[in-house]
This record gives C-alpha cells, sequence and structure tokens, in this order.
C-alpha cells in the first residue's frame, strides 16, 4: 500500500506554512495564500485544507525516515522544535514493527510521528525533510471501528497479521509487505507522546491503485475505488 495524498483540515493556516515550510524546510507544492497549504512528503502530498467551521480539527500522522537515519532525522528535527516526550522519553522501539519513533507537536496540535523502519530503503548522503521517504501512517478516527475496517477490507486491506479488529485499539490495516498503514481508532483513546485523544474529525486520502478513503464530520468512513 502506498499513500499518495492525504487531505486534512486545520485553521491557522499561515502558522502551518511557517512551521513545515520556513522552519523544517519542506517543499511546498500548490501554493493559494490563506486556504491551502500542501507539502511534499517523500512520493506522498499531505494538504491542509482551511477550517471554516469553529472547531479545532488535529490529527495523528507518520512519515517514512530512511532505516540508516533514525538518529540524524532526530537530532536534525531537535535542533528546529521541541520533541515531545512520555516518562521522560523522546522516542520509542517498536519491536513488532522493528521500528523507532520520535514525535513533534505542530501549531494546530497535530501530533506528527517520524518513524524509522528496519525494512525501509537506506539513504545516503545527509538528512533533510526532502529524504523522507513517504507519508508512512494515516489515523482515521471513526465512529464504528468494526463497519470501517469491514469496508477496507472489502477492497484488499487486511489487519496487520491477520490481527483481529478491536475498538480499544490501534487497528493497523494494510496489505503485506507494506510499510505504510492505515490506523483505525474510535474516539476517546490518547496519542502517546501527547496530551491528545483521539477526535473524529474529517479527512480525505487516496492510496495507490485503490481508490480515495474518507471519513465525514459523524466518523463513517466510504471508500470510492478507482
Amino acid at each position: 500500500m502506498e499513500i499518495a495524498s492525504v487531505t486534512l483540515m486545520a485553521n491557522k493556516i499561515d502558522s502551518l506554512r511557517g512551521f513545515y515550510i520556513e522552519w523544517l524546510g519542506f517543499t511546498e507544492i500548490e501554493r493559494e495564500e490563506g486556504e491551502e497549504l500542501s507539502i511534499k512528503v517523500g512520493s506522498g502530498v499531505l494538504r491542509f485544507l482551511d477550517e471554516k467551521k469553529e472547531r479545532e480539527p488535529f490529527y495523528h500522522f507518520a512519515f517514512n525516515i530512511p532505516s540508516n537515519q533514525f538518529k540524524e532525522a532526530k537530532d536534525w528535527v531537535r535542533e528546529k522544535v521541541f520533541l515531545n516526550t512520555e516518562a521522560d522519553k523522546d522516542e520509542i522501539v517498536f519491536e513488532r514493527l522493528g521500528g523507532r519513533s520520535f514525535y513533534i507537536s505542530d501549531p494546530v496540535g497535530n501530533i506528527v510521528e517520524f518513524i524509522a523502519r528496519e525494512h525501509s530503503p537506506r539513504q545516503s548522503g545527509p538528512f533533510c525533510m526532502q529524504t523522507l521517504l513517504n507519508i508512512s501512517e494515516m489515523s482515521l478516527t471513526v465512529s464504528h471501528v468494526l463497519e470501517a475496517s469491514e469496508e477496507l477490507q472489502r477492497i484488499g486491506l487486511t489487519s496487520r497479521d491477520n490481527d483481529p479488529i478491536h475498538r480499544a485499539y490501534l487497528n493497523f490495516m494494510g496489505d503485506d509487505g507494506s510499510d505504510c498503514y492505515l490506523l483505525l481508532v474510535e474516539s476517546g483513546r490518547r496519542w502517546i507522546f501527547s496530551d491528545k485523544v483521539s477526535e473524529v474529525h474529517p479527512l480525505e486520502l487516496v492510496v495507490h491503485n485503490i481508490g480515495t478513503i474518507t471519513v465525514d464530520e459523524q466518523g463513517r468512513l466510504t471508500v470510492v475505488q478507482t
């Protein structure tokens, strides 16, 4: 599975532009002042649209780091922004995933994860935002995890290692051999390395060779296949 693009809602677009473009050095594409921010993340695109309603949406998403650049990436990002901490630690090892992650928060409260997986490609040269591989994970907070998982399984995105789907867990959905996942969760689960809990907010993502997946304001997940 490869995530081609993710579209999220956000307020403070100008603050996000300053954070991602001017501070962290991402490449901006399709600039529309005050209305939209689109950044290139490896092979994918992360897009923020201006939130017109009186709410403060936030999400959790992750970027894949080249497998040999975790320390370099962490040191590089730490020079720019504060790293999020959990029990006085600023990184975590996921033995089952074969990965290590660190986290930051952006100006609108998104929980941004950087993860290096053992089986991801290596990269020569110094680390920068242009050496990120892709959008690694996108969390989908939905109203009914079981129904949403059935819809994803219908298009070939199954649970990791055929794990049972559970309403209280993060459910990793993808395909065999992928370094990218969609994380299904219901409202109320605390995000690690954060004091925020999962909330339903609308989003849209496009998966290569599969189609467009949306979550609406009520947390209903739908798929339109290509």
